[in-house]
């Protein structure tokens, strides 16, 4: 094992050291539990089968209610959350979590080893990135309260990318294991319980009495930690329209609202009643292509949309203002930035070289269907402005507007759909594995798989060192910028609101409704 391995391993192991010294710190529970908190969402879940579906209406939810083996803390450090601590062996080829014991299901059925195995392996058939788990030969049960993954090679970045909630690897009974997508019984080891699920009007959680606290941290740490459910009841209300959110929050009819607009946000600041986050970079808003139909399976026709777009406008308008420009696929200042790389087709808009590379393309004005959603305003402003920029060079664009659960669907079919407006949010902050994997496997965004991109991806997997991984991730990124197959649009922040009784409410990838209390 290289110094770094070990490194690594040291610090994987510390989350253990510490829990001596964390169970002797107080229990936190200053206030009484009791009460309900009322949180808004634009959409509905389009699953509460948090393995096999990577929205973030449906990620709110889920990660209130199930948890997994290792997550990431509020830095992107993997720590554990349901296992007790991994041990890397020296050849990097297994990985042996041994379990915290005594963790209860939902159905008051005790975790073992077992429910892991089974699933880890549905995960593997079901997972929305199962591609996650492509560098795992075999899941085996080495102990009642064990589980040891063995690599086919030694996979540096394999806990980073096992750490990824954009589909989690979620812990559930084993007996739920052999259910197909979307249909178990929406039982797992959280703070809180499924209740009911009423669509288009809310999903309700209820506390879990014999959840099993992590003592070996003071608080919550990203998605681990010390969780306390000190609420009875909390409700995901589903509110598409973004003018009655912020009336309900104002008027105090609920708690938080997970994004309001930037000129809501302003007003709001002056409210005493309530409170306003800001979150820069949230996501990276882009526009995928679907590489397996006419026109957009030629490369010439693809780098035409992506010259043809004026970023600045299209941004601007999608976000009212609250955006940063920016082409590289990691965010300025962490690890992975690749500088300059592909900056000379961002933000370009010019029309003439369009309209050579359309004419290059063979291009006879078929139509260009853009898909896009009601439920997310960055999305269909997005398609609009982006319709105004291909129309201006002579691309016939139409936009097909739908709900979110709907643009899910369609986007999943081989045909109907060109170009699909999307906000990447979960995978560029967890990472360059991360956010590429969606890129490549069994059906990359943009449908099928561009061979150069696999080739790479398996590069950047194992990859020994941050220095070498970064390397591959250079050229990941200039590959992006040769086939078009997704075009960065810019960097979107998010505006979050919350009343000011809401306590210990802290913004992050999802919205941690444990450890928070409301105020009389």
């Amino acid at each position: 094992m290289d110094h770094s391995n070990r490194t690594s391993r040291r610090n994987l192991l510390a989350g253990t050291a510490l829990a001596a010294l964390a169970a002797a710190l107080p229990k936190g529970a200053a206030a009484a539990a009791g009460g309900e908190i009322i949180f808004v969402q634009g959409s509905n879940p389009p699953s509460l089968d948090a393995m096999s579906t990577s929205s973030q209406a449906s990620r709110n939810i889920n990660m209130n209610i199930y948890e997994t083996l290792y997550g990431f803390s509020e830095h992107t450090a993997p720590i554990p959350i349901l296992a007790e601590t991994v041990v890397v062996s020296d050849d990097g080829l297994t990985y042996r979590f041994p379990l915290r014991k005594g963790v209860k299901f939902h159905n008051l059925k005790e975790m073992t080893a077992k429910d892991v195995k089974a699933s880890l392996e549905r995960y593997r058939k079901v997972g929305a990135t199962s591609n996650l788990l492509e560098a795992v030969k075999s899941i085996d049960i080495t102990g009642d309260y064990e589980v040891t993954l063995t690599m086919h090679q030694a996979t540096p970045t394999f806990l980073e990318s096992f750490c990824s909630p954009r589909a989690p690897a979620v812990i559930i009974p084993e007996e739920d294991a052999l259910a197909e997508a979307g249909k178990t019984s929406i039982i797992g080891t959280g703070p809180y319980k499924y209740v009911e699920y009423v669509p288009d009007s809310h999903v309700k959680l209820t506390r879990f009495a014999e959840y099993s606290q992590d003592t070996r941290m003071p608080d919550i740490d990203g998605f681990g930690g010390r969780k306390t459910a000190y609420l009875d009841t909390v409700t995901f209300r589903i509110m598409p329209e973004p003018g009655a959110q912020t009336a309900a929050l104002e008027a105090g009819e609920v708690h938080i609202v997970e994004e309001i607009s930037v000129p809501a946000g302003k007003r709001m600041e002056k409210n005493p009643n309530i409170k306003v986050y800001k979150n820069m970079p949230w996501a990276m808003l882009t526009l995928i292509m679907n590489l397996d139909v006419a026109p957009t399976n030629n490369p010439k026709f693809r780098e035409a949309v992506q010259v043809a777009l004026n970023m600045e406008e299209v941004m601007a308008l999608a976000t009212a203002g609250f955006y940063e420009l920016d082409h590289g696929w990691q965010y300025k200042g962490t690890p992975y930035y690749a500088g300059d790389i592909g900056k000379s087709y961002y933000n370009q808009h010019d029309v003439a070289r369009a309209k050579k590379l359309l004419a290059e393309a063979g291009y006879k004005g078929e139509e260009f269907s853009i898909l896009t959603d009601s439920n997310y305003t960055e999305h269909n402003k997005a398609a609009v402005v982006i319709a105004g920029n291909l129309k201006a060079v002579g691309i016939n664009a139409v936009i097909n507007q739908v709900d979110w659960p709907t643009a899910l669907k369609i986007r999943l079919q081989p045909t109907g759909w060109h170009g699909w407006t999307l906000m990447l949010g979960i995978e560029p902050y967890v990472g360059p594995v991360a956010l590429v994997s969606t890129f490549t496997g069994k059906r990359p965004l943009f449908v099928k798989n561009d061979r150069e991109l696999d080739v790479l991806y398996q590069e950047l997997v194992i990859g020994k060192t941050v220095a070498a991984r970064k390397v591959t991730f250079a050229k990941i990124q200039k590959r992006l910028y040769e086939f078009f197959g997704i075009i960065k649009l810019g960097d979107t922040g998010q505006m979050q609101a919350a009343r000011s009784s809401v306590e210990g409410y802290r913004p992050f990838r999802f919205p941690r409704l444990y450890n928070v209390r409301v105020k009389a």
